[in-house]
């Protein structure tokens, strides 16, 4: 399309699903950073017997960056909805999103499941492989 060409209002319906999903794939592991960063600042406080574990200025760049990318896209996907709301003035935009967001949560899900499995795989050919024989 050129660069002065109105959009349609189908292109920005797609736009406003796909938006709302990528914000739906990334939103649990968001949630999942933050929380991992409190447990970690709660178990840095040594009210345990054990060492004191440090503080990882990586989880907070996880959390940040997650963060950052989250609101981009919350930003451009409200942009989006507006203008698909001025293009149309009955433009569902409730369906989409809702659809969008479910669809993202379920390819996040379905990953996480498949990185655990192979990292279980992994795990348990390294161990067949220090034994030195078929694991039972």
């Amino acid at each position: 399309m050129l660069p002065g060409a109105p959009i349609t209002a189908e292109r920005l319906s797609d736009a406003v699903a796909g938006l709302s999903g990528l914000v739906g794939f990334l939103l649990i592991p968001m949630f999942a950073a933050w929380l991992r960063l409190l447990l970690r600042f709660l178990e840095s406080e040594g009210l345990g017997l054990g060492r004191r574990r440090r503080f990882a200025g990586l989880t907070l760049l996880r959390a940040i960056l997650l963060s950052v990318v989250v609101i981009f896209l919350a930003f451009n996907w409200q942009r989006a909805a507006g203008e698909l709301r001025e293009l149309r003035v009955e433009a569902p935009i409730a369906v989409p999103t809702f659809a969008g967001l479910a669809i993202g949560g379920a390819f996040w899900a379905l990953y996480a499941l498949g990185l655990r499995l192979l990292r279980a795989d992994w795990r348990r050919s390294r161990t067949q492989r220090r034994l030195g024989g078929l694991l039972r």
